[in-house]
């Protein structure tokens, strides 16, 4: 297995879940001995397109992409922490743009063998949701059908907890 998989990109948001993914990814590649990317996505799409659409001004706009740069810098820097943590290097990469197709970019570019993602959010209101409703976000959705390369959904509840021990 471990000339099958050398490479893995992680794709992270801030959200508890995509932080849990890191940790399993962390553990995954060193276990493995694979090489480990962590990337987070400034979703400028969606910013250009509440401009254009007059829902933000050209100053807000600006001002909320610096927030939102910082913000996944501050998330690379916590990843990159807890893999050192473990005695692991890794790379970081902040990108712009839409976030499924920079995603799906970045592991063609880093031509990885594995790309990993936080599970869907547990809240008692998806407990209650129809099975027939999406079950995965649109972001998630679009990664799934256009990534060239296996993806892994990270859903474990106890991770901290073995991430800790490990």
């Amino acid at each position: 297995m471990k000339d099958f998989i050398k490479k893995i990109l992680v794709a992270v948001n801030g959200t508890e879940n995509s932080i849990h993914a890191a940790m399993y990814s962390i553990m995954l590649a060193k276990s493995c001995n694979y090489k480990i990317k962590f990337v987070y996505v400034v979703d400028s799409a969606t910013i250009r397109y509440l401009g254009i659409n007059q829902i933000l001004i050209q100053e807000e706009e600006v001002e909320f992409k610096q927030d939102l740069r910082q913000e996944g810098l501050n998330n690379l820097d916590y990843v990159k922490s807890l893999a050192t943590l473990k005695g692991l290097e890794s790379e970081t990469e902040l990108l712009e743009g839409n976030i499924s197709s920079e995603i799906v970019k970045a592991a063609e570019k880093y031509e990885a063998d594995l790309l990993i993602l936080g599970g869907k959010e547990k809240t008692k209101e998806n407990l209650y949701r129809s099975s027939s409703k999406k079950v995965l976000s649109t972001h998630r959705t679009e990664i799934l059908l256009n990534a060239k390369c296996p993806v892994l959904m990270v859903q474990k509840t106890d991770i901290e907890a073995q991430f800790k021990i490990f």
